[in-house]
């Protein structure tokens, strides 16, 4: 029997510091984007690097603020079973220094993808959702997803 179940802030919360690739979306001026990312959790906020000349770096300087929505999740295929999270929010390009320099200290996103990623941009999450599918086990306590520091 297949179940769902929605997760709570703390569940949500442990499972988005965890992961290392999600997706942010978000409307730029051609339309819809959905980019895939490495980010990093800092307090109550997801923030991402990304290149100066990416529709998302040119999304949060014409709309500052502006709402995005950020998900991660995780699936076992084989048990047919995984969770999601979603974040959302107003994102904004950090501009004090002490802010990206605490990030820098703390935690900082690796990128994979190649390029010079020097744009910072933060979302600070409004809401904070998740929810997992599949019986027999808890996604919060599973050894198989975890973040590598």
């Amino acid at each position: 029997m297949r179940s769902e179940r929605e997760l709570d802030e703390d569940e949500c919360r442990t499972l988005l510091e965890r992961g290392v690739v999600g997706r942010i979306a978000f409307w730029a001026h051609d339309g819809p984007r959905l980019h895939p990312v490495n980010y990093s959790v800092l307090d109550e906020a997801v923030l991402v690097r990304t290149l100066p000349g990416s529709a998302l770096a040119q999304f949060v300087r014409d709309q500052p603020g502006g709402p995005v929505a950020f998900e991660v999740d995780g699936v076992d295929h084989a048990d047919q079973r995984g969770w999601s999270v979603m974040a959302r929010g107003p994102l904004h390009e950090p501009a004090d220094p002490e802010a990206i320099a605490d990030l820098e200290r703390t935690r900082p996103p690796r990128t994979w993808a190649p390029g010079e990623r020097t744009v910072v941009v933060r979302l600070v999450w409004t809401e904070l959702t998740g929810r997992s599918l599949g019986t027999g086990w808890d996604p919060v306590r599973a050894q198989d997803f975890r973040r590598l520091t």
